[in-house]
């Protein structure tokens, strides 16, 4: 844990470096093959941020992050959409879900997408060590139904589930989630279609969300402040209409919200099936309230090492994560502790304050020396085997270095 705050990247090599009382071989064994049950830390992490956290208005908020990664050997990675890069790209790719109220959040589960192209590769699979009982293609939406499904079980208290358009988009996992009793606000993409009326009683034309945008008066926009940010109040405009809501799988059409925010020139839709008389600025906090997983994914990576890993097994994917939830919640829990008078305390605030406190491992000249000696033994040994695995080269071949 003192790794994740301490070391400028949190890998295995600079953790060794930088924490005291730590070895590089030690550090590997516990993250890659260690027999302890990431499953329990991940359920015991949900329980204490509900303690914390939940309550009937939280939202249980799901969505991806993408790691960059070289290579095509450590499981999952594949060329694939990278939401941080906001682009296509050689990377690994979580599914996640955040208990949220107010501006604190906690990230409470996650799970490791695997293309296609991996649960096709038995030998493939095996090598990263992925068990069979994993090696089975789950779509986002699925991952994240299960969260939900877990979240329940466990206890966990949340008033409604929120996602972006990757999720609303899968129309059965809202229709799944109305029949199961879950209040959701998901947003939708701009080609949303939708009715004005139940198309099951008499025939009426289809619409697309950004059909209805585009035709709304200035009257129909309404102002609303969403929350106090970092230069002034964060403000937008937002339209609101009743509509129904066709699935193939469905005999009937639902009636459920559609929301339109617009910031400048960007409109973004929301789909809710919250009771039919909840007001305006109801809706408008949902839809907003999916600031705070970004907000948690930044301070994992910014203060907890979450896209730091420089491993290749599935095991130690998930230990790692597991470390920077319950690292997270620490954060999360201090800042909470302190702002009744500190109120603009930040997870990056507490981060800082806790590594001024924390030992290191570098004191002098002789623990500097040792450090580097052991870095270059590590890198030499893998140039070796580098080495070794390379085939000859042609005998004709021209040396230039």
């Amino acid at each position: 844990m003192r790794g994740l705050f301490q070391s400028p990247r949190a890998n295995l090599e600079q953790m060794s470096e930088t924490v005291a009382e730590t070895e590089y071989h030690s550090l590997h064994h516990m993250l890659s093959d260690a027999a302890w049950d990431f499953e329990k830390v991940r359920r015991e992490t949900a329980r204490q941020a509900d303690d914390l956290i939940g309550r009937p208005e939280a939202g249980l908020l799901l969505d991806e992050s993408g790691f960059e990664k070289k290579g095509d050997h450590s499981a999952g990675v594949d060329r694939q959409y990278n939401g941080r890069l906001g682009k296509v790209e050689n990377s690994q790719v979580g599914v996640y879900a955040a208990l949220a109220h107010g501006s604190m959040a906690a990230i409470i589960d996650f799970e490791w997408f695997l293309p296609k192209d991996w649960v096709a590769d038995t030998k493939r699979c095996r090598e990263a060590g992925i068990p069979e009982s994993a090696q089975v293609f789950r779509s986002k939406p699925q991952m994240a139904a299960e969260m939900v499904k877990r979240a329940r079980a466990a206890g966990v208290r949340f008033g409604f589930v929120g996602a972006d358009g990757l999720y609303g988009h899968a129309t059965w996992l809202l229709f799944d989630g109305d029949d199961a009793g879950e209040v959701f606000a998901t947003e939708v993409h701009s080609d949303q279609q939708f009715y004005f009326a139940d198309p099951g009683k008499a025939w009426v034309p289809a619409w697309e969300a950004r059909e209805w945008a585009a035709r709304l008066k200035r009257k129909e926009w309404h102002p609303v402040i969403l929350r106090d940010g970092e230069k002034g109040e964060v403000r937008a405009m937002f339209a609101h209409t009743r509509v129904w809501i066709r699935h193939p799988n469905s005999a009937q059409a639902r009636p459920w919200h559609l929301l339109a925010r617009r910031d400048g020139t960007k409109v973004k839709f929301l789909l809710s099936n919250a009771a039919p008389d909840t007001p305006l600025a109801e809706l408008a906090r949902m839809q907003a309230q999916r600031h705070f997983i970004e907000r948690a994914f930044e301070d994992a990576k910014g203060c907890c090492g979450m896209a730091d890993y420089q491993v290749r097994k599935w095991r130690a994917w998930y230990n790692h994560m597991a470390l920077v939830c319950v690292a997270l919640l620490f954060l999360v829990k201090e800042r909470r502790q302190h702002s009744p008078y500190a109120e603009l305390l930040s997870c990056a605030d507490v981060f800082d304050m806790l590594v001024a406190q924390l030992p290191m491992k570098i004191h002098g000249r002789e623990d500097l020396e040792r450090i580097i000696a052991e870095r270059h033994a590590r890198r030499q040994s893998a140039r070796d085997s580098a080495y070794q695995r390379q085939p000859p080269a042609p005998k004709n071949a021209i040396r230039v270095c």
